[in-house]
């Protein structure tokens, strides 16, 4: 009766982070990351839900379907941590190489071969464990995007090995078990690992509605897209309370210190404020026309720009980190979109003239004579 309960809940709590991480998904940013973490959760729902149907009326084929699910849930989480690099990622085909164990196990079951599905199951947890291993030894790289979440982030993927090692040892002892002739419905591993996933769902689900830093930038999704102001609110003209708020948001993007945090997002800048989200957005819109997003990015390629013509020798990648760009993709989509060209036809073109105003210069010479070598990074 408490393995029913414990997988009722579970179910329950599952379903619910699937809606949540799926409208995050719809949002834009950490796109990927957030529908890939929508489909784990998606999958263990119907899994719990195959194996309390087991539970409550007993079907060897039901059982041996959740195995497809596990196949297909693991590698999902995988590229919910491995989207989570770049905010802008998107799926490629090399991705599709993650079916393959759940391709695998499903084909199994069609052709009747029930002796491969748990050595592929091993393989595939295996493998995956020490994926999540190699992504937790460069996790400054790899989450060097979430800026100051990335500790959190750290302790959400340490989490996850953790049970994903517990996980392991509970499916060899479950399989050891109904190998003597034990019964499912009694299985104390069982219990265990349901009660261990259920604390793993209830903590994602606590995270995020709770707004530890860990959901950070999920919320900040959220609110920038809830607070867009209603069309008649963006065409009213602005007020004088309009204009002051603009001006301090004029302040605080004037700096560059503060301009250079990746993190930065609307959410953030109105708690620096003191103001509501909602009113941060309604004022930029009214004052300037144009999102406050827009706005964000506008200041960053000014300052980005900026930062090329006073030192034109610094990486175009140290540039990028200064302005505030997590990304490189998005360094170079939002430069192109304000300048019509790539960074670093833009710093071409702008030495050329440097060049052919003053032709004696020691730094002209040198460039006509070297050329950019030895700045891999600057490519157009």
């Amino acid at each position: 009766m408490l393995h029913s309960a414990i997988l009722a809940a579970t179910m329950s709590l599952s379903a619910v982070m699937t809606f949540f991480m799926g409208r995050v998904a719809v949002a834009g940013r950490y796109g990927a990351s957030s529908a890939a973490l929508s489909v784990f959760f998606g999958l263990s729902t119907v899994s719990a839900g195959l194996l309390l149907a087991t539970l409550l009326w007993p079907d060897t084929s039901l059982r041996q379907w959740r195995a497809v699910l596990g196949a297909g849930a693991l590698p999902a989480l995988y590229l919910h941590f491995a989207f989570g690099s770049d905010p802008d990622r998107s799926p490629c085909s090399a991705e599709l190489f993650h079916i393959v164990p759940m391709v695998a196990v499903a084909a199994s079951l069609l052709l009747n071969a029930l002796w491969v599905i748990d050595p592929i199951l091993l393989v595939t947890y295996g493998g995956y464990l020490w994926a999540f291993v190699r992504l937790h030894s460069r996790r400054a790289y790899q989450f060097r995007s979430l800026g100051s979440e990335v500790g959190t982030t750290h302790i959400w993927l340490r989490i996850v090995i953790g049970v994903l090692c517990a996980s392991l040892a509970l499916e060899v002892a479950i399989f050891a078990e109904l190998v003597r002739g034990g019964a499912i419905e009694t299985s104390r591993p069982l219990l265990l690992s349901t009660a261990l996933f259920f604390g793993l769902v209830s903590y994602a689900l606590l995270g995020a509605m709770g707004r530890p830093s860990l959901f950070e930038h999920v919320y900040d999704m959220v609110v920038d897209r809830a607070s867009k102001p209603e069309e008649n609110e963006a065409r009213s003209a602005p007020g004088p309370a309009d204009h002051a708020l603009v001006q301090r948001i004029n302040s605080f993007l004037g700096d560059p210190i503060f301009l250079s945090d990746d993190a930065l997002t609307l959410s953030r800048l109105s708690k620096r404020l003191g103001v509501p989200a909602r009113a941060v957005s309604v004022a930029v819109n009214r004052v300037t026309r144009q999102s406050f997003s827009d706005l964000l990015n506008d200041r960053r390629i000014a300052l980005a720009t900026r930062l090329m013509n006073e030192d034109p020798d610094r990486s175009l990648l140290d540039i990028m980190y200064a302005a505030g760009f997590g990304s490189k993709s998005n360094f170079y989509t939002q430069f192109k979109r304000r300048k019509g060209m790539t960074p670093a036809a833009f710093r071409t073109q702008h030495s050329a003239g440097r060049c052919t105003r003053n032709q004696n210069s020691d730094i002209c010479k040198s460039r006509n004579t070297h050329g950019n070598l030895g700045r891999p990074d600057e490519t157009g």
